[in-house]
């Protein structure tokens, strides 16, 4: 398993005229001829390390790694301020965001068919360049609403899959006495008392487990472990937009004319995953898909490799599709 750290100028795709990058890491296996290119931003308060978990004492938690064991290429991506990425200064907005994300994901497909990604075009049965099958846009909760942004903005992806986001209203179940301020500063409890735990994480997960995604680090925001992240997606440059009101991305959700897949767990923020359709009215290819035993957070659920099955069996059915 190849693990490859690359930084990426973003700088004319954000233009605000400020020198900015972005960080994603690269995993791959043993290619497959014409493999799908993942590119996965992650939700609010985590890093791109929440698609390849390497939580001490446990196994098996790396989406990455399972998808590229299928010789697929996985890059996990940073938002601007989240990470290794730059933190802009200069104020920007949420479509500049998300034209980021875009362009950083135009430049890996360049170096990948340009053969300039040390290490991959020397893997066994596999020439240069490698051109992907498909590229395909992976967005995790608050990872969704940018990429929603992103994809109406500059439509690089040839599919899109919302994991944990609604095109309609994402309604986090919590209840009503939660200080959200409390929540966002660390104060509002820690651990097994955070009062998101039981959204964010199913009670058949390991209480160990739990325990270090929903301990807070000094920042107050993201997990103190490596995949916990300090800021939103922009930092605090970024121009207000609350990603939890109704109707938030209709338009652009209603714009993305590529086949989407809706994923989310049977606890989740999609209030009604059987209307999602509705939300892509230029896509003529939506997939509502419903997990048992899985809360918010994906990757953490006893059911994520049935997940991760889905999502790869769902990225063939767009590439027998596709043309």
């Amino acid at each position: 398993m190849r693990r490859i750290d690359v930084r990426l100028d973003v700088t004319d795709a954000v233009g605000t005229g400020e020198q900015l990058h972005t960080v994603a890491t690269v995993v791959t296996d043993r290619l497959v001829p014409d493999p799908v290119v993942y590119f996965a931003f992650p939700g609010g308060g985590y890093t791109r390390h929440y698609y390849d978990l390497q939580p001490k004492g446990f196994a098996g938690y790396s989406q990455a790694e399972f998808q590229a064991a299928a010789g697929d290429v996985f890059v996990c991506c940073d938002h601007l301020a989240v990470g290794d990425s730059d933190t802009p200064t200069v104020a920007l907005d949420f479509a500049a965001v998300g034209r980021a994300n875009a362009a950083a994901a135009r430049e890996v497909l360049r170096r990948l068919a340009a053969g300039e990604l040390e290490g991959i075009g020397e893997l066994e049965g596999i020439g240069e360049p490698v051109r992907p099958a498909a590229a395909i846009g992976l967005g995790q909760s608050y990872g969704g609403f940018v990429l929603t942004i992103g994809q109406a903005a500059d439509p690089v992806f040839d599919a899109v899959g919302m994991l944990g986001w609604s095109g309609l209203r994402t309604m986090p179940p919590w209840s009503d006495d939660v200080d959200i301020a409390a929540v966002i500063a660390g104060t509002a409890g820690d651990g097994l008392n955070h009062p998101m735990r039981a959204w964010f994480h199913h009670d058949l997960e390991p209480e160990a487990l739990v325990v270090m995604d929903m301990t807070r680090g000094s920042g107050g925001m993201g997990s103190s472990e490596v995949w916990g992240a300090n800021n939103a997606p922009g930092g605090p440059a970024v121009i207000a937009r609350n990603p939890l009101e109704p109707g938030v991305v209709s338009v652009e959700a209603a714009s993305i004319a590529v086949p989407v897949l809706v994923a989310c767990g049977e606890i989740d923020v999609v209030a009604d995953p059987w209307s999602e359709p509705t939300a892509y009215r230029g896509s003529n290819d939506v997939t509502v898909a419903v997990f048992a035993q899985m809360a918010h957070m994906h990757n953490f659920a006893p059911t994520r490799m049935a997940f991760w099955r889905r999502l790869r069996a769902w990225a063939a059915s767009v590439t027998s599709t596709s043309g």
